[in-house]
C-alpha cells in the first residue's frame, strides 16, 4: 500500500515477498546441508531455539523499507536457519568433544571482543552468526555427553546384565546404487560401512555411526543386500518410521522416491525397492529411525514370543495429541456436542487401536521398536492401509532384524525353552562364513527373520575412527548453499514479477 511505504512503516511488497523467500529458502538449505551430512536429529530440535533467538532481528530487518540490499535480505533470513548446520559424521571416540569445546572456547572469545547488543534486532549480521555458532556449538556438546553416557550404560548392560540392542535389519533389494540414493540423498542418511561377500554388495545406512564406543554412535542402521533381481517386499512389513526435528527436502524425495504417497500432516513415501517409509516431524529423538511395523496372525502369541523368548517389553505408543476445537463449547446446546470438535494432530501417525509396540530399554525414545499389527484388524495409517483379515505376505524382501547381545549361544537356549503356543526356528548358529561374527538366526512364529549378534564380533566389523571436522567449517557450507539457494528463488521471483509488470502493461495498452 503506497501510503504506507511513504510512512517508510512496511517495506516495499515485492521487498518483503523477496525476503520472505529468502528465510524460507536458507532454513530449508540449511537445514537439508546438515540433514545431509549425517547428523542426528535431536541437534535440529536445539536449532529451532538457536533460530527463535535470532528471528527478532532478522524479521526486523525484513519490515524495513532501508533493508534494500539483496545480500543483506539473504543473510537476515538465513540466519533463522542457519542454526540447524549442526554435528558432521565424525567417529572418534573421546576426541569430537574436546574438539567441539576447543571450538567453543575460540567462539565465546570473538563474542567477547564483539560487543553485542543487547537487543539482537540492533545487532549485526555478523554478531547474530557469532551467537548462532555459540548456540550450535553447546547444542552439540549437550546432546555428545548425554549420547555418550547413554551409550556407557547399554554397553554395561550387554556385558553384565544380559541387555540387549536393536542395532539394524536386512532389506534385500534389486539395485543398490538407486536404493542408497533414496536413504542418502532422499532422506539425508549416510553409508556408514559397505561390503562385498561372495560377489553380493551390501551397503549399511544410518544417520550417524553405528558403533556405540562412539561419542555420535549408537545409531539405528540399514543393511540393504543387492540381489540383481526383482524383490518380493510384501505385506508383512507395513512400513517403516522415523521422527525427526525438521523436515527434509521434499523436492529430494520426489527425484529419488519410487513414490510420495501421502503429505498430510505428515509423509509417506515408497523406496525404488518398494519399501513403505513414514516420516513426522516432532521433538526429535535421539536417532530418527523410531520402528518397523509388522503384520502379525495373532498378535497376543507374538507379543508372548516378544516377551518371554526375546526379552522385548510392551510400551505405550506416543500420544498423538487429541485437542478439542477452541469453538467447540460453544455450539450443540452449551456444549452438549463437544465431541464432535475434538480433533487428533494430523502432524502425527496414529496406528489404530489394538497394535502392540515392543522394544529394549526404559526409555523408548532411545531406541528402535517393533509395532505388531493384528491381522484381525482394519489398519490405516495415512495411505498404507489392510481391511481386516487381509492375507500376510511376508515376501522375501525384508530379511531380518538384528539384536546386539554378548551370548549368541544363551540365546537360542532362551529360545528353545521358550513355552508359548507358537516355537521358532532355528538357523546358523556360530560364525558367519567370510565374515566371522557370531550369530544365532531364529524365524519367529509369524514367519519373520532375526539374529542375535555377539556385541564385540559387531565391534570389530566397525570402520576405523576418523578425525572430527569442524562443525564451523559445515556451518559456513551450509550458509553458503542457503545464501545460493535463496539467491536462486529471488531471481525466479524477480523473473515472475517482470513478466507480470509486461502483462499489466499489454493489457492497459489494449484497454
Amino acid at each position: 500500500r503506497p501510503s504506507r511505504q511513504e510512512k517508510g512503516t512496511m517495506a516495499p511488497p515485492t521487498t518483503r515477498l523477496m525476503a520472505a523467500l529468502a528465510a524460507f529458502a536458507m532454513a530449508s538449505a540449511a537445514f537439508y546441508a546438515c540433514f545431509r551430512s549425517g547428523l542426528s536429529h535431536s541437534y535440529v530440535q536445539y536449532g529451532k531455539f538457536a533460530r527463535a533467538q535470532s528471528y527478532q532481528g532478522a524479521r526486523a530487518r525484513c519490515r524495513t523499507s532501508a533493508m534494500s540490499s539483496r545480500r543483506d535480505m539473504m543473510m537476515a533470513g538465513g540466519i533463522m536457519g542457519l542454526t540447524a548446520a549442526l554435528e558432521p559424521l565424525a567417529a572418534n571416540a573421546g576426541e569430537i568433544l574436546a574438539y567441539r569445546r576447543s571450538e567453543l572456547n575460540d567462539v565465546n572469545t570473538k563474542i567477547k571482543a564483539a560487543n553485542i547488543p543487547a537487543d539482537l534486532a540492533e545487532a549485526s549480521i555478523e554478531q547474530q552468526t557469532l551467537l548462532a555458532e555459540k548456540t550450535v556449538l553447546e547444542t552439540s556438546i549437550d546432546f555428545l555427553e548425554s549420547n555418550q553416557r547413554y551409550l556407557q550404560s547399554e554397553v554395561a548392560n550387554i556385558k553384565t546384565k544380559d541387555g540387549r540392542f536393536i542395532q539394524h535389519m536386512v532389506l534385500k533389494v534389486p539395485n543398490l546404487d538407486k536404493e542408497v540414493d533414496f536413504w542418502t540423498k532422499g532422506y539425508g542418511m549416510k553409508v556408514v560401512r559397505a561390503r562385498t561377500v561372495n560377489g553380493v554388495r551390501t551397503a549399511f545406512i544410518a544417520n550417524s555411526p553405528e558403533s556405540l564406543k562412539e561419542e555420535d554412535g549408537g545409531a539405528f542402521a540399514l543393511e540393504l543386500v543387492e540381489t540383481g533381481k526383482p524383490v518380493d517386499v510384501g505385506n508383512g512389513l507395513a512400513y517403516l518410521q522415523l521422527r525427526v526435528g525438521d523436515t527434509p527436502r521434499v523436492s529430494e524425495l520426489l527425484r529419488y522416491s519410487k513414490s510420495i504417497d501421502y503429505a498430510y500432516g505428515y509423509l509417506q513415501t515408497t523406496s525404488p525397492a518398494g519399501y513403505k517409509v513414514t516420516l513426522y516431524v516432532q521433538d526429535a529423538r535421539r536417532d530418527p529411525f523410531e520402528l518397523i511395523a509388522l503384520r502379525v496372525k495373532d498378535v497376543n502369541a507374538t507379543k508372548k514370543f516378544y516377551e518371554d523368548a526375546l526379552g522385548m517389553r510392551e510400551v505405550g505408543m506416543r500420544d498423538n495429541g487429541k485437542y478439542v476445537d477452541a469453538y467447540g463449547p460453544l455450539y450443540g446446546f452449551g456444549g452438549l456436542l463437544k465431541k464432535e470438535f475434538e480433533k487428533e494432530d494430523p502432524t502425527i501417525p496414529k496406528p489404530p487401536e489394538g497394535c502392540v509396540y515392543m522394544t529394549y530399554g526404559k526409555n523408548e525414545n532411545d531406541t528402535m521398536g517393533v509395532l505388531l499389527i493384528p491381522q484381525q484388524i482394519d489398519f490405516q495409517v495415512g495411505a498404507i492401509s489392510y481391511p481386516k483379515g487381509a492375507e500376510i505376505n511376508v515376501g522375501n524382501g525384508y530379511s531380518k532384524l538384528a539384536i546386539l547381545t554378548s551370548d549368541v549361544y544363551k540365546e537360542r537356549q532362551t529360545m528353545e525353552s521358550f513355552k508359548g503356543s507358537y516355537k521358532p526356528t532355528f538357523g546358523l548358529t556360530g560364525p558367519v562364513p567370510g565374515i566371522g561374527t557370531k550369530v544365532a538366526v531364529f524365524t519367529d512364529p509369524d514367519g519373520y527373520s532375526g539374529v542375535y549378534v555377539d556385541y564385540d564380533d559387531f565391534e570389530s566389523e566397525q570402520p576405523p575412527s576418523t578425525k572430527p571436522t569442524s562443525l564451523l567449517a559445515e556451518f559456513e557450507e551450509a550458509m553458503e548453499q542457503a545464501n545460493r539457494e535463496a539467491k536462486a528463488m529471488m531471481d525466479k521471483q524477480k523473473k515472475i514479477e517482470e513478466y507480470e509488470a509486461l502483462g499489466d502493461a499489454v493489457r492497459i495498452q489494449g484497454a
